[in-house]
């Protein structure tokens, strides 16, 4: 038996382009110097120079919590992968970590930079430990990787000689470095080791992204605007293959 079915549209959905903001969260009193969404896109985590960072839920558009507990400017904030811990950073030198269901700092300060911290990373939901690891780059020279669980420095990555703009944490077990000396260098998490150094830019790389199709986009200061790749042949593309988590 065959039962024809007849249906037709009954609403139509268009789409313009954004031309202008749709809202202002408001409530900083000092400069926005970095923001990061939450991995479920509930929620918004932003820094300032005021010395807070302020979770915003998306949804009313009103803060959820004010963090307070830095001493300078708070430069980076970064949600972990599972959305439940958040950490900032700045000019204090010290990673904080707060629980985002209460807006309470967990634990101690993480201290041991001797610099401004510019980012943070967190290890990617597919290889993380219990220990939740994250990574902070600094002014100080040096990359970081902690462990959130237990409140400790785990090793400190040291060879880079200008200050450290970026860190990234790939998908197989390598970080990523960004230095104002132009290299990019990649390490064994795991080890600490050197795998590789990326050299070509002739000024400050001042940001990186990486693609699934493992090539390292790099941000320069240089006014040629080059991109770097780092997978030229099979046997790098298998050490720098990373996976955006």
């Amino acid at each position: 038996m065959v039962l024809p079915v007849t249906f037709k549209p009954e609403a139509m959905f268009r789409i313009k382009p954004v031309t202008r903001a749709s809202s202002t969260l408001e409530g900083h009193s000092e400069a926005v110097l970095n923001v990061s969404f939450s991995p479920n896109g509930r929620m918004l985590a932003s820094a300032s120079g005021d010395t807070t960072v302020r979770m915003w839920d998306l949804n009313t558009e009103c803060p959820d919590a004010t963090l307070e507990g830095h001493k300078g400017w708070v430069l980076y904030v970064a949600f972990s992968p599972d959305g439940k811990i958040l950490a900032s950073a700045g000019m204090d030198k010290n990673v904080l970590l707060w629980d985002v269901d209460t807006g309470k700092q967990r634990g101690l300060p993480l201290k041991g930079h001797k610099n401004f911290i510019t980012s943070i990373a967190w290890e990617p939901l597919v290889s993380a430990t219990k220990d939740k690891r994250l990574a902070s780059s600094s002014k100080d020279l040096c990359v970081r990787i902690w462990s959130a669980a237990n409140n400790i420095c785990i090793r400190s990555l040291s060879s880079h000689t200008g200050s450290i703009t970026k860190v990234l944490w790939g998908g197989e077990g390598l970080l990523y470095s960004a230095s104002q000396d132009r290299t990019i260098k990649v390490w064994d998490a795991e080890t600490g080791v050197l795998v590789n150094n990326l050299q070509g830019h002739t000024h400050w790389v001042n940001t990186m992204a990486l693609s699934t199709d493992y090539v390292l986009r790099t941000g320069c200061f240089d006014h040629l605007q080059r991109f770097t790749e780092a997978a030229n042949d099979e046997d790098t593309k298998a050490k720098m293959r990373a996976y955006a988590i």
